[in-house]
């Protein structure tokens, strides 16, 4: 099966009736995202139903406020968890939910106006069950930026193809919507309270196994984008690429350990050859070959996906990320092998 790509504007038409939809939002010491957050939250309200708003006991004032901006507001509520952890505040939020469709994101995320309209129209069709789009960071300059734009790009890449061979492997609850109806169906989180990352990827695996493939779908078009905010430094960066990894071993399906490793081995055969060339076991001219064919490949894919997303692609960019990337990833893999990570203010440690 040959992989396509939608070509981006143009391709989604909306229904004149959306299904009435709640948008769920939980939130952390997200204090500093708050302004871009209650924008691209007003900028949606034509479209939604509601809007809940559920705070996860934050230490910086998030929740105050949130209760200050949205005081006399009809359709935007403010609560505290009941519970703690990202998993009890989204249920929390549906439990109250009033909507027929889930739609969540995250508090340091931003988005056009088309993005819950799109989104919402998939679900004129029946069957569908789930459906979930892009996400970059938003673009700024420096290396570092230009790192993780490329990086994201990589995970797009995956998402796309696995849900093109019907074989639906990741999505991210930043952009994500699903029926209230089928999240109760499959028992919402039950059976993945453990970890703490996973509230997405668990529940697509689920809906996926009562409804169906064909209950779940992948927008991956400019007008569904959702842009979430980088990190600020490295180490931020690698806490939270451990804590999403650290959920798949917690998959039993054959495909999610081999999604998972195989990348990783990639990363070591960049690697390994490396070393050959210090070693004298391939030749310069080898060892470039290696790395051509490596980056050459990044650049027709990535290229493709930027473009489609009405991203400007920068080949100093991947390049340089190209280079960095595999020992990136080895330090990833063995933070998740320590299973320990530092998260909104928490250290959480993995349980197996």
């Amino acid at each position: 099966m040959s992989l396509t790509w939608p070509k981006g504007r143009g391709e989604v038409k909306c229904p004149n009736q959306l299904l009435p939809a709640t948008l769920v939002v939980a939130l952390r010491n997200e204090a500093g995202n708050l302004p871009s957050l209650i924008s691209s939250i007003n900028r949606s309200l034509p479209s939604l139903k509601e809007v809940i708003l559920v705070d996860d006991h934050s230490e910086d004032g998030t929740l105050l406020k949130l209760e200050q901006q949205f005081l006399n507001s009809e359709r935007v509520r403010v609560i505290q968890s009941s519970g703690i952890g990202k998993k009890a505040a989204i249920n929390h939020a549906i439990s109250l939910a009033s909507g027929e469709i889930i739609l969540t994101t995250d508090a340091d995320c931003i988005w056009e106006e088309t993005w819950p309209e799109v989104i919402l129209a998939t679900f004129e069709n029946p069957q569908i069950q789930l459906v979930t789009g892009p996400i970059l960071p938003q673009s700024q300059s420096g290396f570092f930026s230009g790192f993780q734009l490329m990086e994201w790009v990589s995970n797009l890449l995956v998402t796309n193809y696995s849900f093109a061979i019907g074989k639906a492997l990741t999505c991210s609850a930043a952009n994500m919507a699903f029926r209230k109806s089928a999240f109760h169906q499959v028992q919402g989180f039950v059976g993945n309270e453990h970890n703490p990352s996973g509230d997405d990827e668990f529940l697509l695996k689920k809906i996926k196994s009562l409804f169906g493939e064909n209950a779940v779908k992948y927008l991956p078009v400019e007008e569904s984008l959702i842009q979430t905010v980088p990190e600020s430094n490295w180490s931020a960066l690698i806490h939270q690429k451990i804590r999403w990894a650290g959920k798949w071993k917690s998959h039993s399906s054959l495909f999610h350990s081999l999604a998972a490793a195989v990348p990783a081995l990639f990363q070591v055969i960049w690697l390994s050859s490396l070393v050959m060339l210090f070693l004298g076991k391939i030749s310069f001219l080898g060892f470039c070959s290696i790395w051509l064919f490596k980056i050459l490949a990044e650049i027709v894919a990535f290229e493709r996906i930027l473009r489609s997303l009405g991203k400007p692609f920068k080949l100093t960019a991947l390049i340089g990320t190209s280079f960095i990337h595999p020992f990136y990833v080895i330090l990833v893999v063995l933070g998740v092998i320590r299973g320990k990570y530092i998260w909104k203010g928490r250290v959480t440690k993995r349980s197996d």
